[in-house]
């Protein structure tokens, strides 16, 4: 491993331990936890263009009496231009609603535009994986449905993130591997949103593992906090197990997807 790779690989884990730190330091105010399920299909469209949708349910299942419950389904599409092996650009469009005792349900229209830029390649033990750095810029239309308002917000968003092959030097068939991410969100700028929590920190491991050259599965957990927008800090922490399907991507694509 370079000398360049090696440090900032140093400072990815510095930055990730030190996050989940001051997250336990903080002493949270709230603790929930959420079901997440997913499917993502993945076509490519050419050698350097390729198309993903994915449709998706999240369950809030345990949370504070004042929060009320929730659950959201999801229906995204994106397409991605491989620029060249390090730098890919990306747009997309989704549909999210969130059915919610209190406050009201709330449609959610969501655009977005993004680079994801794939360095250092790093290789441990033998086994190769890229460090990928995702910037993303949304364009969010929040509307309350019982109401009848719509609100819009701008949030950026960059995710570090990886996979890391186990029983295998490469993430190929049979093989298992170790998704890693931290991602981090802001709102730049907009309405205030509607939502509880607009800005957030998520860390997130789990255990993937490739079916055959056209199918992996999926289980996550992520810690997640989040601030609230009125009281301008973090006041809730959730533990997400997420589980997901994805058909049709490219053992190779699996990194970059």
């Amino acid at each position: 491993m370079k000398s360049s790779g090696r440090q900032l690989f140093a400072l990815g884990i510095a930055v990730w331990a030190f996050a989940a730190g001051a997250g336990t330091a903080q002493g949270l105010e709230e603790s929930d936890v959420q079901i997440w399920t997913q499917y993502q299909y993945q076509q490519r469209i050419s050698e350097k263009l390729r198309g993903t949708w994915d449709l998706g349910y999240r369950e809030l299942v345990s949370t504070e009496e004042e929060l009320g419950e929730w659950s959201r389904f999801h229906l995204r599409g994106h397409v991605v231009y491989d620029r060249s092996e390090r730098v890919s650009f990306e747009g997309g469009l989704g549909g999210f609603y969130s059915f919610r005792e209190d406050p009201d349900d709330l449609a959610e229209l969501r655009a977005w535009q993004g680079v994801i830029v794939y360095w250092p390649r790093i290789t441990i033990a033998k086994r190769p994986f890229d460090v990928r750095h995702r910037f993303r810029l949304e364009q969010r239309w929040l509307r309350d449905r019982d109401l009848g308002t719509t609100e819009f917000s701008v949030r950026f968003r960059y995710r570090l993130a990886s996979f890391i092959p186990l029983n295998r030097p490469t993430i190929e068939e049979k093989a298992f591997y170790l998704p890693l991410m931290g991602e981090w969100f802001w709102d730049v700028g907009g309405d205030e949103a509607s939502e509880f929590f607009a800005a957030r920190l998520r860390l997130s491991t789990g255990l993937g593992y490739v079916l055959s050259k056209n199918w992996t599965l999926e289980f996550r957990y992520t810690a997640q906090k989040s601030r609230d927008t009125v009281e301008d800090q973090f006041t809730t922490t959730d533990h997400i197990f997420d589980f997901r399907v994805r058909t049709s991507v490219r053992i190779r694509d699996l990194g970059r997807s």
